[in-house]
């Protein structure tokens, strides 16, 4: 059951993404609300789960969005394993804490993001420090907006034990 809801969230974030978001954002900056999702159910779970949800998601991504295979499979999956070592450090049902670290993970996918561009390269006329203020200021109040939104819901999905079926520490 939780294969399907996850895959749910990611097809659900990806149409939108892929649709509606990608033009409302202001200057071209959108939401990555797989990313949210990802660091959200990375720290509802653990490091591996995290990665190998980071690791789905990405590849989805990738193939969806046409870009070179791996390119977000890589920066995901790390961004989840990474939300993953957090789970045990922080309570669970405290929304603020998702919603601070989200912007942390945030400015690492974006600047990861900045790097595998310049490796596989991907045009980009900005520096780092210019791509990081045009695009991650903005992208971080909105991950946090976001992450507010959908963690709740996440978390007291995963309270009844439908995303992860064996994850500790959540009662």
């Amino acid at each position: 059951m939780g294969h399907v809801i996850i895959f749910a969230l990611f097809v659900i974030s990806l149409t939108l993404q892929g649709s509606v978001l990608s033009l409302a954002g202001p200057d071209g900056v959108h939401p990555d609300i797989l990313l949210v999702i990802v660091v959200a159910l990375g720290l509802l779970s653990d490091s591996k789960r995290g990665a190998m949800v980071g690791l789905a998601a990405g590849l989805l991504q990738d193939i969806l969005f046409g870009a070179p295979l791996g390119f977000f499979a890589f920066t995901k999956t790390l961004t989840g394993a990474l939300a993953g070592l957090f789970a045990d450090e922080i309570y669970k049902d405290f929304v603020l804490a998702p919603m601070l670290l989200v912007i942390t993970f945030s400015v690492f996918n974006d600047g990861l993001t900045f790097f595998l561009q310049r490796l596989f390269a991907i045009p980009q006329p900005l520096s780092l420090v210019q791509y990081l203020q045009q695009y991650s200021l903005v992208r971080m109040a909105m991950h946090f907006f976001i992450m507010g939104l959908i963690y709740p819901s996440l978390y007291r999905a995963q309270k009844r034990h439908l995303l992860f079926a064996d994850t500790e520490g959540m009662d």
